[in-house]
This record gives structure tokens, C-alpha cells and sequence, in this order.
């Protein structure tokens, strides 16, 4: 759970880069956003986190009735193919995230007249907290 966490976490700092790198509108005010509490609290990202953690389970659960059935080296290749075909899903739900919440942002950046929207964790002081309005987004 602590590696999707940190998956989740890489994901959206990735995603408030691209908007810092992007702009958008206004060069002078600054849009900061929570990233934890928004991975904690929006709908969306939830849902994402079941979503995958659903997959895992199933694969668990194939890979428990698999291994009554088949012999020990053919069980660790079904294994790492059950793992890599995880990880595809993993990274597929993670550019869903990552399109919703760039679209998300740039919506609130222009409604706010904001040139970027970057961590809170990076602006030392200040800045228009776009947080609420992200996770409102994010149903």
C-alpha cells in the first residue's frame, strides 16, 4: 500500500510540474494546492486506489487457485506475468489520474486567473489555494 502511496504522491507531483512548466494565463499570481490532502480526500483519487486495489486481489486470488494446479516454475512464470500485467494497469489508471487532474487544473487555473498551480509545499508563503476547489473537481 506504502509503494502505491508513493506511486500516487510521484504521479501528482508530476502533474503540478507539467502545469508549472505549462502556465497558464496570468504570469503573476501563483496557484498552490495541497497534493496529500487532495490524494486523501478526492472522490476520484479513491476510486482509483480501489480500482487497482481490486485488480491486485484478483490477480491474488487466480494466483492462489493457479498454484493448486500447476508445477512450481510454471507458477513463478504465471506470477511474473500476473505482476507485469499489474503493473500495465497501475500505470494506465495513473494517466487516467494524470489527464483528469491536468484537466482539472487548467479549468481552475483559468477560473482563478492563475499563471501556474504548483505544490503548496514548494511556495514558502502564500499563493491562491486552489485546493478545495481541486478535490470539489475531482467527483
Amino acid at each position: 500500500m506504502k509503494a502505491i502511496k508513493k506511486k500516487f504522491t510521484a504521479l501528482v507531483l508530476t502533474v503540478l510540474a507539467a502545469g508549472v512548466l505549462a502556465g497558464c494565463g496570468s504570469e503573476d499570481n501563483v496557484g498552490v494546492v495541497d497534493t496529500v490532502r487532495v490524494q486523501k480526500e478526492a472522490p476520484l483519487a479513491k476510486r482509483y486506489i480501489e480500482k487497482r486495489e481490486a485488480k491486485r486481489e484478483e490477480i491474488q486470488k487466480k494466483l492462489e487457485q493457479d498454484k493448486l494446479s500447476m508445477s512450481e516454475e510454471d507458477f513463478q512464470k504465471e506470477q511474473q506475468k500476473q505482476g507485469q500485467e499489474l503493473e500495465i494497469y497501475s500505470a494506465g489508471i495513473q494517466r487516467q489520474f494524470k489527464a483528469d487532474v491536468d484537466g482539472k487544473l487548467a479549468e481552475i487555473a483559468k477560473k482563478k486567473d492563475v499563471g501556474i498551480i504548483v505544490d503548496q509545499r514548494v511556495v514558502p508563503k502564500g499563493g491562491i489555494d486552489v485546493t478545495d476547489e481541486l478535490i470539489a473537481e475531482l467527483q
